[in-house]
């Protein structure tokens, strides 16, 4: 795989992203006294909290498509390659939004 090392590190970030999030924001305070604001916060959490199985889904069917399907088509394994990279930005993305969220508002 051509991008073995911007998915293996964007993996591990957001391994490590999950991992500080559920640190920081495992108290059930409240931030700010703006309900807007520690809504969106909250709805921020949940979806990283609750997208790890989603994602894993995704990812299973991207290696899918790179693997068994791609080894008889060319373009859906450059397909599924570009799904594993996509997929695995967007996770880090997806973990970072809390944190970067909450350093905004505070």
């Amino acid at each position: 795989m051509q991008y073995k090392k911007v998915i293996t590190s964007s993996i591990l970030v957001a391994f490590v992203v999950a991992i500080v999030n559920e640190l920081v924001f495992a108290a059930e305070n409240v931030v700010t006294q703006d309900v807007i604001l520690d809504g969106v916060l909250n709805i921020l959490v949940l979806i990283q909290k609750y997208s790890w199985p989603f994602v894993t889904l995704l990812m299973i069917y991207a290696l899918y498509k790179y693997y068994v399907i791609g080894s008889e088509v060319l373009a859906d394994k450059i397909k599924g390659q570009q799904m594993v990279v996509g997929i695995s930005v967007f996770m880090v993305l997806l973990q970072c939004a809390p944190l970067v969220y909450a350093f905004f508002i505070v």
